[in-house]
């Protein structure tokens, strides 16, 4: 199964690769050639150069992603272990896993890296705790720190969240994000039983 699941993903870089990373690099070449046209107002040379450095940005993104996708074993334990040792705050984890559920691994791996990005720039956390627990029927992932909470003022953490929900939806799995209970920070909670995995085939 695992070998099957890893051919698909190397198709699947290869497709990108192929046609939507050589489309964006093709628009990269014509900013290039627009940008040093003699005919191009000196302020839209300048945006034009800005969109291309964005553009170039964002292929570099791609291929980064299209690289994890055809390499990246199909585990999360070293990507938690890495995401965690990069927050400069005082970690405590506790990982369990022997397999992840089929066709969750990418789902669970985007909730994770938004997860850890709101702890690093929304959280002022000064510690964080994460349980991770996965087998072939049944993943449990919490998340919790000591920072300052969830606001509704802070739109851009909301929409991580919303975005986190919505990669839970996909994979049939129980999702929340909330206050700790007595305690200052919040807690992620992410589960999946054999039970929603059977109901998605």
């Amino acid at each position: 199964m695992e070998q099957d699941i890893m051919a698909e993903r190397v198709r699947v870089a290869r497709e990108i690769h192929d046609g939507l990373a050589q489309q964006i690099a093709a628009l990269g070449y014509e900013l290039d050639a627009l940008s040093t046209h003699p005919g191009v107002n000196p302020v839209a040379r300048v945006e034009t150069r800005r969109i291309r450095t964005e553009l170039s940005g964002t292929l570099g993104e791609l291929r980064q992603q299209m690289h994890h996708l055809a390499h990246d074993p199909i585990t999360l334990r070293d990507e938690i272990e890495s995401l965690f040792g990069h927050l400069n705050i005082r970690t405590h984890l506790d990982i369990h896993e022997e397999e992840l559920p089929d066709g969750t691994g990418w789902q669970v791996r985007a909730i994770v890296h938004e997860a850890v990005r709101n702890i690093a720039q929304h959280s002022r956390a000064t510690e964080v705790w994460c349980y991770y627990s996965a087998t072939a029927h049944s993943l449990h992932l919490v998340i919790e720190d000591d920072g300052i909470g969830i606001s509704d003022s802070r739109q851009v953490e909301r929409r991580g969240i919303t975005g986190m929900q919505e990669r839970a939806n996909l994979i049939g799995a129980e999702f929340s994000i909330l206050s700790r209970m007595g305690e200052p920070g919040c807690k992620l909670t992410l589960t999946l039983t054999k039970e929603a995995t059977d109901d998605r085939r």
